[in-house]
């Protein structure tokens, strides 16, 4: 499990560093506005069923980007690891200035996922592997400029995040402000499942208030980093609020 661990810190660390390689061209997206509501519903302490929504606005709540909702089932082996088959269905609608998607497309896709959880003095970590299969909308070019959906396409993708988790004050009624960040990265795949190369970055830091142990809310600040081309790159400010609620059977 260690060496699990060492491999993942090492693997963050070579994403942050080539973030700083020469010759980019960065473009800047608008702010977006993100807002996602995570419930869970623990049946046994096997067994739970997890949903996701999530509500995306680009140029600051002035437009529809993404609609996400995501289900899941989730086996825990004790209380360091949980694995998880899910699906998810993405509703995504034009960004300006981000060219993706240039019209609306829809992607349908299941995903397995094994979260590994260790804790370090104060702090929490996860580790989360997620393996996506992919069915979503293509996209061609009109003979006027102008786009259409051209059929679907499959695709799949793995994805990293390390998170950390540490308290910041705790009060004696037992709510606690705390930190929270994580960084993410998006890997495309061929048919054989090998790497192809990195497609998006996600770097998030922000605050939350626990009010008990299955409530809480946070805010916080995420850069997208997309990759649209060789060397060219898209960077996206995104302000994101998250509640958490989750139930006992």
């Amino acid at each position: 499990m260690k060496l699990i661990f060492k491999l993942a810190y090492f693997t963050i660390f070579l994403v942050a560093t080539s973030s700083f390689a020469q010759n980019e061209t960065v473009l800047k997206d608008e702010t977006n506005t993100w807002f996602t509501v995570l419930n869970r519903l623990t049946i046994n302490p096997k067994w739970s069923v997890s949903n996701e929504i999530h509500e995306r606005t680009g140029a600051f709540l002035k437009e529809q980007g993404t609609f996400l909702w995501r289900p899941s089932v989730d086996y825990h082996l004790g209380e360091s690891v949980e694995l998880s088959v899910g699906y998810s269905y993405i509703n995504n609608k034009p960004n300006h200035p981000n060219p993706n998607p240039k019209i609306g497309v829809i992607e349908n896709n299941i995903w397995e996922q094994v979260l590994l959880k260790n804790k370090i003095g104060n702090v929490n970590f996860q580790h989360r592997l997620r393996q996506e299969h992919r069915w979503f909308d293509t996209v061609g070019q009109n003979g006027d400029g102008s786009y259409s959906k051209t059929g679907t396409d499959y695709a799949n993708r793995f994805r990293y995040r390390l998170t950390l988790n540490t308290p910041l004050k705790t009060f004696e009624n037992g709510k606690v402000i705390f930190f929270q960040a994580f960084d993410e990265i998006w890997i495309p795949q061929n048919s054989g499942l090998a790497p192809k190369s990195l497609s998006r970055n996600w770097m998030y830091l922000g605050v939350g208030y626990k009010f008990n142990t299955k409530t809480n809310l946070q805010i916080g600040y995420m850069n997208q980093r997309d990759v649209l081309a060789n060397n060219t790159f898209i960077t996206t400010s995104i302000l994101q609020t998250t509640f958490v609620k989750n139930f006992d059977l």
